[in-house]
């Protein structure tokens, strides 16, 4: 699609800086570049280049980081078979994928957890097998965050709570019932409304990249390789949203 877009489009290759004259890449050598950069783990400098850019243009909002986490599914394995039907090669499941449950039902794949600030812009994002917790990944999507964090009530906890009071970090963490609680109190209800309407902004990028991006189900053998992939998805989804947000700017 990339190469069928590049001969029919004028704007992408005023973009790639391709001249009239020009050879336009092939469907192979695009595949090759973009595999290389995914073993060479430059993806990940990409994305940091697309955010210092954002960041000295004062795109990024500096009014607190929002994290979740979503599932990503592993793509089936693929069989080919001969004029006869018999299966000739079975592509690999992943070794990296596990299994989950949400809802009553289970999935199989990898995670995508991501940091945005209060205009949803990607900050960070990590990835990790489907069964790990989303909890455990919120120091280091917050590890710079000075001002508020918001998430959902599958980040609560006590002694986390504590611990950013102690470095004066607002807590805007959705709270559940606690063991004996029969209901939230008050407060707590006028709270979780008010956290709610902030934290629901870093759902924007799961919804953009799934549905905008057509981003369903692993392209990649492993977490090391699906995490470059990921920077690269966070990097494109973070420019298009630049115009938008220079627009508004101005």
């Amino acid at each position: 699609m990339t190469e069928e877009l590049i001969h029919d489009r004028i704007s992408f290759r005023k973009f790639l800086d391709i001249n009239d004259e020009d050879t336009i890449p092939d469907e192979t050598t695009i595949c090759k570049f973009r595999n290389k950069l995914i073993k060479e783990e430059l993806l990940g400098l990409i994305f940091d280049e697309v955010k210092k850019m954002m960041e000295s243009k004062k795109l990024i909002l500096n009014e607190g980081t929002l994290i979740d986490a979503t599932l990503i599914h592993s793509s089936e394995p693929k069989r080919k078979r001969d004029n006869d039907g018999k299966v000739i090669s079975n592509k690999a499941a992943d070794s990296d994928a596990t299994y989950t449950s949400k809802r009553g039902r289970k999935h199989h794949g990898l995670k995508m957890h991501i940091a945005t600030d209060t205009n949803g812009i990607i900050k960070d994002v990590i990835a990790t097998t489907a069964s790990t917790h989303d909890s455990t990944q919120f120091e280091k999507l917050t590890k710079d965050e000075t001002k508020a964090i918001f998430a959902d009530s599958g980040y609560m906890s006590k002694k986390r709570k504590i611990a950013l009071r102690a470095k004066n970090v607002f807590a805007g963490i959705v709270e559940r019932r606690v063991r004996n609680q029969s209901k939230l109190r008050n407060k707590q209800s006028r709270n979780n409304t008010r956290f709610s309407k902030i934290r629901c902004l870093v759902e924007l990028p799961f919804a953009f990249i799934k549905h905008h991006m057509k981003f369903r189900e692993t392209k990649y053998l492993g977490i090391e390789k699906n995490q470059q992939h990921f920077f690269m998805l966070a990097a494109c989804y973070n420019l298009r949203r630049t115009p938008a947000l220079v627009r508004s700017k101005n």
